[in-house]
């Protein structure tokens, strides 16, 4: 949902309708309220978005290629995780290029695109950003399933089932893509003058809701519901270390009274042996406790760079959709009467231009820094796409532990 809100008091130009939507990204969202009019204006948003394209491209190309050469990473959840990168490698193919054309034609859409370009880019735009937030409220579940229930994580989640998770991602993300085609008010809904830009303001809120809100409710339930986990498995530890250190302490002193009482080594012996099997009930019941609980912490540690990348997102897309419909409903709320220029200039600048588009490069960017075996995996394929690697040196990558099969 990288998009462009057209506003009047915005930009300042009192002929143009105020519920145009300009959806330039669905995913790494750039909202025109303040379009860039000098020439060193234009070339570094220019620069930018390339830049940004380039990462997209880059970044989730790796993604995709790790899990394809080595069979490890061949996993059920990491299925999820290359649908996501695909979801954003189609933005920087098929949707920032638009974007930086527009850009360079000094923020007006080129003519030689016409009425079916801005159609095709508003669609694919949709389509691709839909279809990244759907893949993410799906590994949100997938890691709800993994720490509620451990032990059986690998009999729930299986190959069929995340394939059913992607293809309603994907077709769900279609259905609201498509909806761009629907005349809402009996209006065109594609506007290319100035710029390719959406007039309906039902279809913008239904497109805000749909597309971000409703999926976004979703992500912040489930793992609301994995931190709620996360915490009581560590009061529940705390417990045990604290049942397993009291235990021992009656044992011995047990030990030692008997050892001082006893008149035989027979009764000696005894008293100790029954202090040894006054413990064994435990002793079972903590393996078992111990066992479920190495499955939480191992999941817990997966999750937590899926939840950066959550909150990535949250924080990349939430300001800018909080704009987006401020802009339909209340096109006074921005005036300089009520914000001051430098402000409202800081606003877009973060919130519109920078976070949004930025957003389907970060997701390579964090898993190289918070996950070891990515990080590896990244620098084998780039070895072995510009042949420095060998046999040898591929042949340890694909001896991945098993820790990361369960990573989504």
């Amino acid at each position: 949902m990288k998009a462009f809100l057209y506003s009047p008091t915005l930009n300042k130009q009192p002929q143009q309708n105020p519920t145009r939507l300009h959806l330039d990204k669905m995913s790494g969202n750039s909202t025109n309220v303040t379009a860039p009019k000098t020439v060193s204006e234009i070339i570094a948003t220019a620069t930018f978005n390339t830049i940004v394209m380039m990462l997209t491209i880059v970044g989730n190309v790796l993604v995709c290629f790790s899990v394809y050469y080595f069979p490890r990473l061949r996993r059920p959840t990491n299925y999820l995780i290359v649908s996501l990168a695909v979801s954003d490698l189609l933005v920087g193919l098929l949707s920032l290029p638009f974007r930086i054309s527009q850009t360079v034609n000094g923020e007006k859409w080129p003519q030689n695109l016409g009425t079916a370009g801005c159609q095709y880019w508003i669609w694919i735009d949709m389509f691709c950003c839909g279809a990244s937030i759907l893949n993410l409220v799906g590994i949100s579940f997938d890691r709800l399933l993994a720490v509620k229930w451990p032990l059986t994580y690998r009999e729930n989640m299986t190959t069929k089932r995340a394939t059913f998770v992607i293809v309603f991602a994907w077709m769900y993300a279609l259905l609201v893509a498509s909806l761009s085609f629907v005349k809402w008010g009996g209006k065109e809904t594609i506007i290319i003058n100035p710029q390719c830009s959406i007039q309906a303001k039902l279809y913008i809120t239904i497109l805000a809701v749909a597309a971000f809100f409703f999926p976004l409710t979703f992500l912040v339930f489930n793992y609301a519901l994995v931190l709620k986990i996360a915490i009581g498995h560590a009061r529940q530890v705390q417990k045990d270390k604290d049942a397993i250190a009291v235990n021992f302490l009656p044992e011995k002193d047990a030990n030692e009274e008997t050892s001082g009482i006893a008149s035989s080594p027979t009764s000696s012996t005894r008293a100790i042996s029954i202090g040894k099997r006054s413990c064994d009930p435990l002793t079972e019941h903590h393996k078992r406790r111990r066992s479920s609980g190495l499955h939480i912490m191992k999941q817990l540690k997966a999750t937590k760079t899926l939840a950066i990348v959550v909150g990535v997102f949250i924080l990349s897309w939430f300001p800018f959709f909080a704009i987006f419909l401020t802009f339909q409903y209340c096109t006074t709320c921005f005036k300089p009467d009520r914000i001051p220029i430098q402000v409202k200039t800081a606003i877009v600048i973060i919130f519109v231009y920078v976070l949004p588009v930025s957003n389907s490069a970060a997701n390579p960017i964090i898993y190289t820094c918070f996950n070891k075996e990515f990080r590896t995996a990244f620098l084998q394929v780039l070895y072995k796409i510009t042949r420095k690697s060998d046999t040898k040196f591929m042949g340890k990558a694909n001896g991945f532990s098993d820790t990361y099969s369960s990573y989504a």
